[in-house]
């Protein structure tokens, strides 16, 4: 049962740190990031700011609740045959996650919190490559390499590529005004982007996720395997 509130009178209705994580996440979902503020988290539960400030102390101390709510319901990725397959499920698992909510990536970006579903999330992740044989300091390293690229890389996708898009064009509008400026760029000066200019406007956010993300653990690969062999 609910603890009275102090202030008393009953003449709102009480909130829990609950009640203001749900109130945050519809606001970021309607309005985005640059919405959540206390006061806009009070108005949307009809109360006074002050109320939101006995249970989370800043706008920061929130976020940081939140930026471990926006993986809840991430699923947990079962092991495939290879550790680096395993990897790029997880990695392609989180991507499509944080692209799916909006401005998830964007919480998630910087904050080493550790709520809940982080810490799930980051235990499943540690242990495949504790299971390779990697060592503490590379764990950790490309575990925290991957967590960038895949965030990163969320918050590129679900950002308007330009001002037509975020003025209400479709992206492949934007996508096909940037390969015609592209196209008619003088060959001369410019004959890499004319050359390229199909494949640099080709391809959705999630084949160019995939090639980074190959590239990626290729690399994590390569250093992890190299090391252990020079210390051989």
């Amino acid at each position: 049962m609910p603890l009275a509130n102090p202030r008393g009178a009953g003449r709102k209705a009480l909130i829990s740190q609950e009640s203001i994580v749900e109130a945050s996440m519809r606001l970021l979902e309607r309005d985005g990031l640059e919405a959540l503020t206390i006061r806009n988290v009070a108005a949307e539960l009809g109360v006074k700011s002050a109320s939101l400030y006995w249970h989370f102390t800043s706008k920061e101390a929130l976020i940081d609740r939140l930026a471990d709510e926006v993986l809840e319901g991430l699923p947990q990725v079962p092991a495939a045959p290879t550790w680096r397959e395993t990897l790029r499920l997880r990695a392609l698992a989180l991507f499509r996650h944080l692209a799916s909510r909006r401005d998830a990536a964007r919480l998630r970006a910087g904050r080493l919190v550790t709520g809940p579903n982080t810490l799930r999330w980051m235990e499943a992740g540690l242990s495949v490559f504790r299971g390779a044989g990697f060592s503490p300091e590379a764990a950790a390293f490309a575990s925290h390499a991957l967590h960038v690229y895949a965030v990163g890389s969320a918050i590129f996708a679900t950002t308007p590529l330009s001002a037509l898009e975020a003025e209400g064009g479709a992206a492949s509008e934007a996508l096909a005004a940037a390969r015609h400026t592209f196209e008619s760029l003088p060959a001369n000066t410019f004959p890499n982007i004319v050359a390229l200019s199909a494949p640099l406007t080709e391809g959705g956010p999630e084949a160019r996720f995939l090639y980074g993300l190959d590239a990626l653990i290729d690399g994590i690969a390569r250093s992890s395997l190299g090391k252990r062999e020079a210390s051989a």
